[in-house]
């Protein structure tokens, strides 16, 4: 009984720490656990409430005890007061029956949306296109079209249950996932705190049997998880991993790094194990600057990520970010698959050339710390080249960008303002790396 009173103390303790950091957006104060007002609601488009409905609806008619949740970049946008796009929800499972899957859900959609026609669904299609490692590592994932509102219109969600656990091998780069995790969890796996932050959604006071499709969509209720900080870096303008705050750092640095040539890495980079008990700042940088070697060594392709969305946002890239850096930087030159890297690339393309300018500045004119223990000083030539399709993989030679400092920002942005206002993606972005090469 007393351990229990202490875990629910601590709990406890926690969520009061998370709602005092809370930050003014959208005309409200927000923090953990708090209700998004109106003026952020109200840009989530009708059909997609009408769909998050449906959802909420056949969980409860199924007696499932669900969680739904609304997570990654859809839950960023709205914060930002941007309209958000590409539906991505995830169910929390971990209090069902273990038959219960999303696949399972996903399959008995369509004869629900038949029999409920006052939902305002009318169809449901389920498409799931899995690789077969995907399949063999336990990744429970579904792509719907719900045809919604009238007239109707086709609603796409990908969908997916809250991720636990979750490793990665040196074959593919589809991991080994626990599909029972819990909301905090989930978030952990992401790799900003921007993406991180969940919304869960629920049925608010009107019900679809009483009030109809379109009030129960209205009145739906988004209650806000926030568990790694993501409200403050949104108001802050930075980019960070989340990273697990409350285990110790000593645990967490012999979890990451386990071969001698991490740990050689990490002694070259003043990445410790131990720093002073007392000292709790420095516990939390270190754990943070740990973890962030986890989230790229992991999926290397996070680097170009984080770098766009640098670009983009006009955010500042975490300080340890940089440090972290160059355990993924092999990875990403010889592993990661040049369509990879080339659909990251047109993303950041179609945000306009002065995204493209930043992203050009951070891949060939910051220096990487250590440089000396690493294959190269600067990020570009990991960024840039693969393998194609065929295996026969071309890189940016090492030896044309040497010397970060020869790298002149101001004459790439003098090149790209000559450039004509008609080009493409490809041609845009071949422009602006033989700009920062030649110049």
């Amino acid at each position: 009984a007393d351990k229990g009173s202490r875990v629910q103390r601590g709990d406890a303790k926690r969520f009061m720490r998370l709602v005092a950091m809370s930050v003014q957006i959208g005309g409200a104060l927000l923090h953990h656990g708090a209700l998004l007002p109106h003026t952020l609601v109200e840009r989530v488009p009708h059909r997609e409430r009408l769909v998050l409905s449906f959802i909420l609806e056949f969980l409860e008619c199924s007696r499932l005890p669900a969680q739904l949740l609304v997570n990654g970049g859809y839950v960023r946008d709205m914060l930002l007061q941007k309209q958000p796009d590409d539906l991505d929800v995830s169910l929390c499972l971990r209090k069902c029956e273990p038959g219960v899957t999303v696949t399972t859900i996903m399959d008995s959609l369509p004869a629900f949306a038949l029999a409920r026609p006052d939902l305002a669904v009318s169809d449901v299609q389920i498409t799931t296109i899995l690789s077969d490692a995907s399949k063999d590592k336990n990744v429970d994932t579904a792509k719907m079209f719900l045809s919604a509102g009238e007239p109707p219109v086709k609603v796409e969600v990908d969908v997916m249950p809250t991720i636990g656990d979750e490793h990665y091998d040196d074959v593919n780069r589809v991991p080994v996932r626990d599909v029972r995790g819990t909301p905090e969890q989930d978030a952990l796996r992401r790799d900003l705190t921007i993406g991180a932050m969940l919304l869960q959604v629920e049925h608010g006071a009107a019900l679809p049997l009483r009030d109809g499709a379109a009030a129960a969509a209205d009145a739906l209720t988004w209650t806000l998880l926030d568990y790694y900080g993501g409200l403050e870096d949104i108001r802050d303008g930075v980019l960070r991993s989340p990273y697990p705050n409350r285990q110790p750092l000593k645990q967490v640095w012999s979890e990451v790094l386990r071969s001698p040539e991490e740990q050689l890495l990490a002694s070259q980079l003043g990445i410790v194990p131990v720093v002073d008990a007392a000292d709790s700042a420095a516990e939390a940088k270190m754990l943070q600057r740990v973890w962030w070697v986890k989230v790229l060594r992991d999926d290397p392709v996070r680097v170009l990520r984080a770098l766009r969305f640098s670009a983009k946002l006009g955010f500042t890239l975490h300080e340890d970010f940089w440090w972290a850096v160059p355990f993924a930087l092999t990875s990403l030159q010889t592993k990661v698959a040049g369509a990879r890297k080339y659909t990251e690339l047109v993303k950041l393309c179609k945000t306009g050339r002065s995204s493209l300018a930043s992203f050009v500045e951070l891949a060939f004119g910051r220096a990487l710390p250590a440089a000396e223990a690493l294959p190269y000083g600067c990020l570009a030539p990991a960024l840039f080249g693969g393998a194609d399709s065929m295996g026969v993989a071309q890189f940016l030679s090492p030896s044309m960008v040497a010397d970060t400092t020869s790298y002149d920002h101001a004459r790439l942005c003098e090149a790209a303002e000559a450039l004509p206002a008609d080009l493409g993606e490809e041609e845009l972005l071949g422009a602006f790396l033989a700009s920062a090469v030649l110049l």
